[in-house]
């Protein structure tokens, strides 16, 4: 049974990053359906907070992980403190890490046209016996998400990966995901951009000392007014736990 703590309204699952793996490894392997993985952020509870749509979505979740530490640090507010953050990043570099002897099929979805190509190229040079069955960037007409949809499910697709950002990746797979012949389909926000090497990820050092948001800030000026979502966010636990 899943262990949960609700923030804004939102489930987030109590698991620690091995046990968010292991996890997406029994929605593999038991699905009669296919299953959502999210990984909810401050800015995207935030977000929530004012999309009821996003809401309900984030919450047919059968795994959704704390990516952010403002996530953990409102479940310390809340006094149920999560074990750690499992950032999305964090969890697929680990199931391409555990992955990549067994015969699992990724699909990778979404990122600028170029990027998930080098991204799938810098895995494959890393991980030779990952299989990435396919990728397609995440510019979609009508035409071409039905082309893309049509050649996910021929090709039997056990992990579908979709970086589109918020909440264009959720709302993507809440209206196709019953549509597609795959075992989950994990949310990856810009992860695509990182492994392509666009994007650099803060050195450890910063992600211990949850500086990385001020690493991404250094890196990209223009995410300055996604960063104030953070302090909204807490506000919003704040207010949430002691004013309602």
């Amino acid at each position: 049974m899943r262990k949960l703590i609700k923030i804004l309204d939102v489930d987030i699952d109590r698991v620690n990053l091995e046990q968010a793996v292991e996890r997406v490894r029994e929605l593999i392997v038991d699905h009669n359906r296919p299953s959502l993985v999210v990984t909810p952020n401050s800015e995207m509870l935030a977000l929530a907070a004012e999309d009821r749509e996003l809401a309900r979505i984030l919450n047919s979740a059968d795994l959704a992980t704390a990516d952010g530490i403002g996530v953990v640090i409102a479940s310390k507010i809340m006094r149920e403190p999560l074990q750690e953050r499992v950032a999305g990043f964090d969890l697929i570099s680990l199931l391409f890490q555990e992955m990549a002897e067994a015969d699992i099929n990724f699909y990778f979805l979404g990122g600028k046209p170029g990027i998930v190509d080098q991204a799938a190229a810098n895995l494959k040079e890393k991980y030779p016996a990952l299989n990435i069955s396919g990728y397609h960037h995440g510019y979609l007409d009508q035409e071409k998400q039905e082309k893309v949809i049509s050649e996910i499910n021929e090709k039997n697709i056990d992990l579908l990966l979709v970086g589109m950002g918020v909440p264009l990746q959720e709302k993507f797979l809440d209206n196709n995901l019953e549509k597609l012949n795959v075992g989950a389909a994990v949310t990856v926000g810009g992860s695509f951009d990182v492994l392509a090497g666009e994007v650099k990820r803060a050195p450890l050092w910063m992600q211990k000392a949850a500086l990385e948001w001020f690493y991404r800030l250094l890196q990209e000026p223009s995410r300055f007014g996604r960063i104030l979502s953070l302090p909204k966010f807490i506000f919003l636990v704040i207010k949430s736990e002691y004013f309602s």
